[in-house]
């Protein structure tokens, strides 16, 4: 049994016999040593490659499995060995014809009608139809030329035909098949050389051509050509240089005008950021690399345009060599400044901790607890100044801190009555740090009646820093009782009716219906999902007639022993 390999001759892939490609091998190379010697050899070497696997596509095509040492012989005695071509004329002739009577049948000289690229006019049909006749090219134009003109582009149809189905005949086999001569390897070297000759005397033509040219009137007139150009871009690029300089000053100006007008604003606003340092920066380190490196980073590059504009300005050529590298060192250190405080920053918030309290809950007597949210006078106060950072997240109120995060979680209590916890979330520098600033969370909560009260923010004891705070107010509802949820609630706070994140993600704002009203259920399993609300508007407990026209409410199905598991 032999073992076959597939091998990449030539870009194709031929299937053939280990020892059959073992004597392939030994082939090729006394060819590339022979060949290594002769003008254009590498090229030599490559046609006779294709051809050789030309010659084993087609047999693989007939039938064969892979190729055999038989078929390599077989193309070693059709294509001739180097060692033919060291012997004399009359012996090396009459080898060929004794490899020729023995070599098969398909490896006689064949003629392929191609396009011949070497004598072309649009396409190289005609110049191929003529070598496959072995007729004058010119013939066949004359006569396609005629047949045009006389069947009103009829035969026009046939010359598209002839061209886009007969390739170009691009490799040495190729032109060899075409013009019907033996394809060894004697004449693809012919053909290869002769190709490189002709190359060689068009470029020395050519070139013989741009002398005699040159050398007379053509020297003139590219003299002429050349102080043209010469002249005209040398206008063109004072032009340019000029409009390249004035957009780069304008530029400049603009920077310097935005930075100049940046650095107003910081000084305007900074007496309302100087009461956040208490609430932002841990030590008096932090503000002094803060204001620093704002300084460095914002006010180098405004002092280095003010310098450029006014060297512009008075046209003074340089400045001291020690200005630039000041400048340079000045601000890296306020890069380097701001990249140390944010380490710092985040140094202070790589510990979290959550603290829960139990908000003891008055059961409503009706089974249903609404939920409001407090007056704004709880917080708020509307002469008072506000803005927001973090997202407006923390908002500055006078001189109240209030924090904005306040998240809403419905669950399924495994109890009969409603139960809510409070959880308070904070982040520090250490795990200690970070409990101490959840318990710093000022927050609570207040019921009357059957109504739950939840505050529009929650505030910071006196010395607390800002550290990520949150709080998450937990509603846990029994099956069979229902809860209502006024609308501002649901627009003010982040929702979240299931308990299968964490706090840290967003919580959803979902099940809104046209009128302000949705319905969720809680199923026996303890999966809160939505519902199909035909039930009317409730009514709260304190006010008479007053409808909750934008609440959504839950309803949880009362206990059905039957259904219940063991």
């Amino acid at each position: 049994m032999k073992k076959i390999i597939n091998i990449n001759l030539s870009g194709r892939l031929i299937p053939i016999e280990d020892s059959a490609y073992e004597v392939l091998r030994q082939y090729l190379d006394s060819l590339k040593r022979y060949f290594a010697k002769e003008e254009g050899g590498d090229e030599i070497v490559t046609d006779i490659e294709a051809r050789i696997a030309e010659l084993f596509n087609d047999k693989l095509k007939n039938g064969a499995h892979c190729i055999t040492d038989a078929d390599v012989e077989a193309v070693k005695l059709s294509m001739g060995t180097p060692e033919q071509f060291d012997e004399d004329a009359p012996k090396d002739q009459h080898q060929q014809q004794s490899f020729a009577g023995a070599a098969p049948a398909g490896d006689r000289p064949r003629k392929r009608f191609y396009r011949d690229p070497e004598d072309k006019v649009v396409s190289g049909v005609c110049g191929g139809l003529g070598a496959y006749f072995n007729v004058d090219p010119v013939v066949f134009r004359i006569i396609f030329t005629l047949l045009v003109l006389g069947s009103f582009g009829a035969a026009a149809i046939v010359y598209i035909v002839l061209w886009v189905s007969a390739p170009y005949a691009e490799t040495s086999a190729e032109k060899l098949e075409m013009r019907g001569e033996k394809v060894d390897l004697n004449n693809i070297k012919n053909t290869v050389q002769e190709e490189m000759h002709n190359v060689k005397n068009q470029f020395a033509k050519a070139g013989n051509d741009i002398k005699n040219f040159s050398q007379g009137r053509g020297r003139q007139i590219g003299n002429d050509i050349e102080r043209f150009f010469l002249g005209f871009f040398r206008g063109l690029g004072k032009v340019i240089v000029a409009i390249t300089k004035s957009f780069f000053i304008f530029f400049a100006v603009v920077i310097l005008f935005c930075l100049i007008v940046t650095g107003i604003a910081l000084i305007v606003s900074s007496a309302a950021l100087v009461p956040l340092q208490h609430l932002v920066f841990a030590n008096g380190t932090q503000v002094v690399m803060f204001w620093g490196s704002l300084g460095l980073i914002i006010g180098i590059p405004v002092l280095a345009l003010v310098i450029f504009l006014v060297r512009k300005a008075t046209g003074a050529k340089q400045t001291s060599r020690f200005v630039a590298p000041t400048l340079a060192f000045l601000w890296i250190i306020g890069l380097v400044t701001a990249a140390g405080l944010a380490s710092s920053f985040v140094r202070d918030v790589r510990r979290s901790s959550t603290t829960t309290d139990v908000f003891n809950v008055a059961q409503p007597p009706a089974g249903k607890l609404l939920v409001k949210l407090a007056d704004k006078d709880y917080i708020y106060h509307d002469d008072d100044i506000e803005f927001g950072i973090f997202d407006d997240d923390v908002r500055i109120t006078g001189d109240t801190t209030v924090i904005n995060d306040i998240r809403v979680r419905l669950e399924k209590s495994n109890t009969d009555s409603f139960q809510v916890e409070v959880l308070r979330y904070a982040k520090g520098r250490t795990n200690g740090e970070a409990a101490a600033n959840a318990e710093n969370i000022v927050f609570q909560l207040s019921q009357q009646d059957s109504v739950l009260y939840i505050p529009r923010g929650f505030g910071l004891r006196e010395g607390s820093r800002y550290r990520v705070q949150r709080v998450v107010v937990v509603i846990k509802v029994p099956k069979g009782k229902n809860i209502d949820v006024d609308n501002e609630v649901y627009r003010h706070f982040s929702f979240r009716s299931h308990s299968k994140y964490d706090d840290d993600y967003f919580y959803d704002r979902v099940w809104r219906d046209e009128d302000g009203r949705s319905s969720l259920e809680v199923t026996p399993g303890g999966e809160i999902r939505e519902k199909n609300k035909t039930q009317p508007a409730n009514k709260d407990s304190l006010e008479t007639n007053y409808k909750y026209h934008s609440s959504f409410n839950i309803a949880l199905p009362a206990p059905n022993t039957a259904q219940e598991p063991a």
